[in-house]
């Protein structure tokens, strides 16, 4: 009976055994999944960064994009300390939008013309000088507020060239797979910057002054003449033969000649004047429409800051999407509809929701139509073709606010941004039912 009994509670001790080794056994399966998918999740975001040299350039830039943000932060500062007037602040941005406009379909021809990580030294050093100069000044207490719209000016003209070129060399490194989701990481890098910079711009001039932000950004553009020194690859392509003027007229004949390259400038256009202002009028809806003050004003842009970084991110891991042509035109819309929403809101907290929505849409849409482009040209267009991108995406953007500022006043700000949202989203809709070669893009 004993024996009988002893071999029961075995037969239950193994049956025990059995079941835990199950349960443990699935539990370590359970784990290893959760672990594989969240390592996939995070390579699929990171993807790019397994290229060395675009590895190189992106973690420079992020150095470099927060010493950038910290001379903005500094030199508006500075210029309010010596004027005490926002309209000499207004005279520098326009200082620093007229290169913009006059130069950058003449950095793209060069960015095609010549080497591209030749020119990116040559323009990242210049950029380089020019904070160096800004700090002497300051620092020596001679500084003018001419001085600083004239070294807003040339820096403006110096990023003319170098912005289309920065763009049009990220295909070289990562090759058109891995695109999508450069770019995307590449947008996370300056969203992020914009949370680091401008907090170590309010340290450093408490504790080194105005000067010692001018000469940070200084020495932060160092790690990217050296990242782009560094690089392995040596340019790509033909280069354009004839005239300046000549490859500036075929660039804009081949956007003409090809009907979806314009109808994904005209995607890149519609947003940029009617819907992207916004932001300018940010504090008329913190004080007149959520009857905040400046602390409401900030929390605005935190949030379209946080949305943007997210969407980021997520352009970068939708970056093995087969079909980008459909996350352009529904992110365009959802940029529109939710600006829509936004100008209705009487709410802080359902407005802070919504500009997170705004600003990772916009990011999305964005970061969409840049792929496109560049997967949809040679490379010997490359850098004529991102220098309009340039111009369409950075220029028509402070006119857009010019426009929905007189607007404003003449209207109500509500309806304004309103009336742009659904201008944005019809766009999208439109596009998209009349252009199916642009929803089929992959």
């Amino acid at each position: 009976m004993a024996s009988v009994e002893r071999g029961l509670e075995q037969r239950e001790a193994d049956a025990l055994g059995a079941t835990g080794a199950a349960v443990s056994a699935a539990a370590t399966t359970a784990t290893t999944a959760v672990a594989s998918g969240g390592r996939r999740a995070f390579l699929l975001i990171f993807d790019a960064l397994e290229v060395r040299d675009f590895r190189l350039l992106w973690i420079s830039m992020i150095v470099s994009n927060a010493g950038s943000w910290m001379q903005m932060i500094g030199q508006g500062w500075l210029v309010y300390e010596l004027t005490g007037s926002p309209f000499w602040l207004g005279m520098v941005s326009f200082a620093r939008a007229v290169p913009t406009l006059a130069f950058s379909l003449f950095g793209g021809v060069v960015a095609d013309r010549v080497d591209r990580r030749h020119l990116l030294m040559f323009t990242q050093t210049c950029a380089g000088l020019l904070a160096l100069i800004l700090g002497v000044l300051t620092s020596a207490g001679v500084v003018t507020v001419w001085q600083i719209m004239a070294i807003a000016f040339v820096s403006a003209t110096v990023m003319a060239f170098d912005s289309p070129t920065r763009q049009a060399i990220v295909p070289d490194l990562v090759g058109k797979d891995r695109l999508m989701n450069a770019v995307g990481l590449n947008s996370a890098a300056w969203n992020a910057a914009a949370v680091i910079g401008p907090s170590l711009a309010g340290v450093a001039i408490g504790v080194i002054g105005v000067a010692g932000c001018f000469y940070l950004n200084a020495l932060s553009y160092a790690p990217v003449v050296w990242a782009v020194w560094a690089m392995s690859v040596r340019g790509s392509g033909r280069r354009p033969r004839g005239s300046m003027w000549q490859n500036l007229v075929e660039g804009l004949s081949f956007i003409r000649r090809h009907r979806v390259i314009f109808a994904l400038f005209l995607i890149a256009a519609v947003p940029s004047f009617f819907g992207r202002p916004y932001s300018s009028l940010m504090p008329v809806f913190a004080q007149a429409i959520l009857h905040g003050g400046p602390e409401t004003y900030g929390i605005l842009m935190s949030a379209t800051g946080a949305g943007a970084l997210v969407g980021a991110l997520a352009t970068a891991a939708l970056g093995a999407f087969r079909r980008k042509g459909l996350i352009l035109l529904g992110a365009t819309a959802a940029f529109g509809l939710t600006l829509i929403l936004f100008a209705l809101s009487h709410w802080i907290w359902l407005s802070l929701v919504v500009l997170v929505l705004v600003g990772g849409c916009g990011t999305m849409y964005m970061g969409a139509t840049n792929t496109l482009l560049q997967t949809s040209v040679t490379a010997d267009f490359r850098g004529r073709i991102m220098s309009v991108y340039t111009l369409v995406g950075m220029g028509l953007m402070p006119l857009g606010g010019m426009l929905g500022g007189s607007a404003a006043e003449l209207s109500n700000v509500s309806v304004v941004v309103a009336a742009g949202g659904a201008l944005v989203a019809a766009a999208a809709i439109a596009v998209g039912f009349t252009v199916p070669g642009l929803r089929n893009m992959e």
